[in-house]
């Protein structure tokens, strides 16, 4: 880095300042590029949930739009910049809260940091759905895959609903193992942590031994099959913001009171599985891809829709048949 001379001071002095200036100043500076591109998806994000239900009346749109973003999570905050978030992250932060609180430690990775501070407010304003639905990279590289699968005619296979829930539990249990490991030493959760396949996958880019890779390109392949396998039964960091999930403060994702009882198509569609039998989004598991409200809105997807449009065009044929009669 450089030190701007400022009129009237020293050359000492000069550099005194740029020895006392903090580590992470440099570190922003020198990937200025990546904070700007990612601060520019951030903000298209924001408009994609502010109009989410004019972008949802238009698939096509919204459908290329989706797969362009997840590209981008994949490859640009993924492998380009490294920036995949994780459960150390958030353990680490909640020890220093604890400890001595040092915002150079959380600055010292500047794309790390940005990302975290929009999944802070993102997660009050609509849960953990938005990180985990746009901006994960290991999530995004598996919805990528189940996505092709399904153009390629792979029929995904979806767990009974009771063996689902039941496996949800897993998450939750592999957090709180990390949690009270990280009381003792962080070490040993790091350690521990290695269920998260980040590392192998964005990091050291499955350079490393065989049988980390074997595991995170296990979990990627499963996915065509089982959508988000990973993200659904195993990641402790998607079971972590769950619980700020219950803070949130909008609930823009529409229901009919037809939704569950009888109409299942949502339920059907939901890759996630995170809809009840009765209709109800749950909040906790939900990754917000929004497909449920592009059905919504969809008068040749949703039931209720299909049948108003229905009795709708045969009030209209029947109306034209008059009028030609009469003529």
């Amino acid at each position: 880095g450089s030190a701007v001379t400022m009129p009237g001071l020293d050359s000492d002095t000069t550099a005194t300042a740029f020895v006392d200036e903090p580590a992470w100043k440099q570190l922003w500076r020198d990937r200025f590029l990546e904070l700007a591109l990612v601060s520019a998806a951030l903000l298209l994000l924001m408009l994609i949930l502010f109009f989410q239900d004019w972008l949802v009346e238009h698939p096509v749109l919204f459908h290329r739009l989706r797969v362009g973003y997840l590209l981008f999570t994949v490859f640009f905050i993924g492998f380009y910049c490294s920036a995949q978030l994780s459960v150390i992250n958030l353990l680490a932060f909640f020890h220093s809260l604890s400890g001595e609180f040092s915002w150079d430690t959380l600055l010292i990775e500047p794309v790390v940091f940005l990302l975290w501070a929009f999944v802070a407010v993102s997660i009050l304003l609509w849960g953990r759905g938005v990180f985990c639905g746009w901006l994960c990279p290991f999530g995004a590289a598996q919805d990528l895959i189940s996505k092709l699968a399904n153009r390629l005619g792979f029929e995904g296979y979806r767990l009974p609903q009771r063996v689902h829930e039941r496996l949800w539990a897993i998450k939750y249990f592999i957090l709180i193992a990390l949690i009270g490991l990280s009381l003792d030493s962080m070490v040993n959760a790091a350690r521990l942590a290695e269920v998260e396949p980040f590392k192998t996958t964005f990091i050291l880019r499955f350079m490393r031994e065989p049988i980390f890779v074997v595991y995170a390109v296990a979990l990627l392949a499963v996915s065509a099959i089982n959508s988000k396998f990973y993200c659904k039964y195993i990641c402790p960091l998607g079971a972590g913001l769950s619980f700020i999930t219950r803070f949130r403060i909008f609930d823009w994702l529409r229901r009919r009171r037809e939704c569950g009882k009888p109409c299942q198509a949502c339920a059907h569609q939901c890759q996630i599985a995170a809809i009840k039998p009765t209709g109800e989004i749950i909040d906790n598991e939900c990754h917000y891809c929004l497909e449920c409200q592009v059905t919504y809105w969809n008068d040749k997807q949703c039931p209720p829709l299909v049948e108003k449009r229905k009795k709708r065009e045969n009030r209209e044929n029947k109306a034209r048949g008059v009028i030609a009669s009469d003529g």
